[in-house]
């Protein structure tokens, strides 16, 4: 390999990177920005909330298809068109004028980034040898992942030293400069040929899998055996069994369902799902755990949350490593078990109200993460051609995202749950309480801050209950919740192949 050839994929990895620091930031940058957000446009507290849903739901529903797209029309081309879109997007919701055009524009910044993902992954894994593969692939995934755990703390500095809306227009000379970047380098790909596109599929597709997952996130809130809940839950389930049917006879389907006959890349998404789902939902409600139960202010959750973060940084290049010698089950299954102990650590640390064995389980699992995480997205990227990379990569992500949005919303019924036994329990412990009492709680409880504001006011009495069933309900939920987890981390290894994808 020549000097030109060896600086540029180094050049490709360096811009892909920067793509998706993009998009692994806008999850987080703007967090603390919320209420100024909310107060700025006058967004009412139910529509906020959609704010954030929208454009998790577009990365957990369309990444397949932005992966199809790639692959059609070459990944290089979907790769500027998706990063030039994002930050037009980005530049719109920064003149963001009301709830809906923000909640709009947050939708074309989603739809954008599931074009530029996929493509910037594949072309991360075409640009290096299968031995170096792992490697580039941590490298990838480290600049991301460091900035998704310090965007709340850039969102609040920016907002305070400037306004929420920087918070979205800092993507625009980003992407500028890596869609810029992208058509000096010209990353070599050839687009598959093109045949009938199967709009019966994407449509099923994009109808199916968004009703599957808003109905598994909203649930908890809209109650699960309400109408609209069971009515988006079964409807998506119905219009992705007549997806998969539509896929099996599409002469050139959105996903090829042959993927899933190797079932060592069926064993790399399930891992990858469910180490998502079981470290996504805990980490973030123990952010609420750190300042509800053991009273920390914000700054101070944040960094009691290093422990988990640091190790992560550290290690994500010996995980990439690791694959590159030795495949994806061992480093994977090792993972396994690190993060299932760290787990069950932070249960017993959450259950004892102990920082110190918290910081202790969050350590481990941030050991154990990389190595469950990255070889295995490495070995599923690597099992296909160059023609079908966008689409596996597509895939991959779907099951990640997937993964995120149900572990959020298993953890939030856990946390609820535990708060509605809290309540009940208060009611039959209490003479003072009435049935009245308990609805405007109940109320309260279920995000209405007006109800919580009248609480505080006009009965202190209440609104120390309502502090009490808060704490009480958040520490016996993260606990349960921690089990639950470890319980998905202790399945994970099972759906792995012991080959790795040069030898299969």
């Amino acid at each position: 390999m020549n000097s030109s050839t060896e600086s540029k994929k180094w050049w490709i990895l360096f811009a892909m990177t920067g793509s998706l620091s993009m998009i692994m930031i806008d999850t987080t940058i703007f967090a603390v920005a919320l209420r100024p957000i909310q107060e700025d446009l006058g967004i009412a507290q139910g529509l906020l909330e959609w704010v954030i849903i929208i454009y998790i739901l577009v990365l957990a529903s369309m990444m397949a298809l932005g992966g199809h797209l790639g692959d059609l029309i070459g990944k290089p081309r979907a790769f500027v068109l998706g990063c030039i879109s994002f930050g037009v997007a980005s530049l719109l919701c920064g003149f963001a004028w009301d709830g809906p055009s923000l909640i709009v524009f947050r939708l074309l910044q989603g739809m954008a980034a599931v074009i530029m993902q996929p493509a910037s992954s594949a072309l991360v894994i075409g640009s290096f040898a299968p031995g170096e593969r792992g490697r580039a692939m941590a490298v990838y995934a480290g600049l991301p992942l460091l900035l998704l755990t310090v965007g709340p703390m850039i969102g609040g500095f920016i907002t305070e030293q400037a306004s929420w809306r920087y918070c979205f227009w800092i993507n625009l000379p980003i992407s500028l400069i890596v869609a810029g970047a992208t058509l000096l380098i010209r990353p070599s790909d050839i687009p598959r040929p093109r045949k009938r596109f199967d709009w019966t599929g994407v449509v099923l597709l994009v109808t199916g899998l968004p009703a599957l997952i808003l109905g598994i996130q909203q649930g908890n809130q809209w109650g699960w055996s309400s109408m609209p809940t069971l009515g988006l839950i079964v409807g998506g389930l119905v219009l992705l069994v007549m997806f998969v049917f539509v896929e099996l006879k599409a002469v050139d389907p959105v996903i090829q369902l042959r993927l899933f006959k190797d079932h060592a890349f069926l064993g790399d998404a399930l891992m990858l799902m469910l180490t998502q789902g079981a470290v996504t939902g805990v980490m973030i409600f123990m952010g609420l755990y750190l300042q509800i139960v053991l009273g920390f202010d914000p700054a101070k959750a944040g960094a009691a949350l290093m422990p988990m973060m640091v190790p992560v940084l550290f290690l994500l290049y010996f995980a990439g490593r690791s694959y590159d010698k030795v495949g994806v089950r061992l480093p994977a299954t090792v993972g396994s078990v690190i993060v299932t102990l760290g787990l069950g650590v932070l249960a017993w640390g959450t259950r004892s109200e102990d920082y110190i064995i918290i910081a202790a389980g969050m350590l481990l699992i941030g050991t154990g993460v990389p190595f469950a995480q990255v070889p295995s997205n490495t070995d599923g990227m690597s099992r296909v051609g160059s023609e079908q990379r966008g689409m596996a990569s597509g895939v991959l992500q779907t099951f990640r995202q997937f993964g995120s949005a149900t572990g959020l919303a298993l953890i939030a019924a856990v946390i609820a749950t535990s708060q509605s036994i809290e309540i009940d329990r208060m009611i039959d412990t209490s003479e003072g309480l009435s049935a009245d009492d308990r609805t405007r709680l109940v109320t309260a409880m279920n995000g209405d801050s007006e109800t919580l504001e009248e609480i505080r006011r006009d009965d202190p009495e209440n609104a120390l209950d309502l502090r009490m069933i808060t704490r009480n309900g958040i520490s016996n939920g993260a606990w349960t919740a921690c089990l639950i987890a470890s319980l998905m981390m202790i399945v994970a290894p099972i759906t792995l192949s012991g080959k790795s994808s040069e030898e299969s």
